[in-house]
């Protein structure tokens, strides 16, 4: 099993056939990430890690997923439910619990999710304001998935 440094390894920023377009896309929001699933990245079932690198000040909006996750920040920090968190510290929640928003700090953030499911990693669960909830397969529709931020992102440079 191939290993990497976040550092030192340019292979460390990489994701399966399978998770290409969430993988080549987060760029344009100011996201990088790296897939590493933890058996078959075709099987549903096999539980995935997702590092998350966010640009200062960037914004993760509510949602949910349909499976159990825990995330440690690694570097920087990150805002949430009014509290910093930390290198070593830890966010959890349950399947379909609804979390965030998520704020990166001054120095941005990177975390490591953990989703006891690939599915985690593939479906994003939002509600809008009247409640409403809609499930969006990110490995098809990544860019209706992050709608917002994506906005936010083309605003912040010019080009809403």
């Amino acid at each position: 099993m191939p290993n990497y440094s976040m550092d030192e390894d340019a292979a460390y920023w990489q994701a399966p056939e399978r998770f290409k377009l969430p993988f080549e896309q987060s760029g344009s929001m100011g996201l990088r990430s790296s897939y590493f699933p933890l058996g078959d990245p075709n099987d549903d079932d096999t539980p995935m890690a997702v590092v998350l690198d966010m640009e200062p000040g960037y914004v993760i909006t509510q949602h949910a997923h349909a499976c159990e996750r825990v995330e440690v920040i690694m570097r920087g920090t990150l805002t949430a439910e009014g509290r910093v968190y930390r290198p070593g510290d830890v966010l959890t929640a349950k399947a379909n619990e609804f979390y965030g928003p998520k704020t990166a700090g001054k120095d941005g953030c990177t975390t490591l999710e953990v989703f006891a499911k690939a599915t985690g990693a593939i479906y994003r669960i939002t509600k809008d304001a009247a409640g409403q909830m809609t499930r969006t397969n990110m490995l098809e529709a990544f860019s209706t998935a992050f709608a917002e931020q994506i906005r936010k992102k083309s605003a912040a440079s010019g080009k809403a």
